[in-house]
């Protein structure tokens, strides 16, 4: 699986849905590249900590 060298917690509302082939509005985790990684979450907090966490997994590899 590919590392993303930097994660940030982006705000997709639902007119933006078929930019980013989603289906559900709410925040998402995307990579340095525009992928989408982690989410949806229902607010940045939550996206946020889901960053961290995966982050902290990540180092542990």
């Amino acid at each position: 699986m590919r590392t993303p060298k930097d994660l940030m917690a982006v705000h997709v509302p639902k007119e933006d849905l078929g930019d980013y082939s989603l289906s559900e509005a709410g925040w998402y985790a995307m990579d340095d590249g525009g992928h989408v990684i982690l989410g949806p979450f229902e607010s940045l907090s939550l996206c946020d900590r889901a960053i961290r966490d995966r982050l902290e997994q990540q180092k542990k590899m």
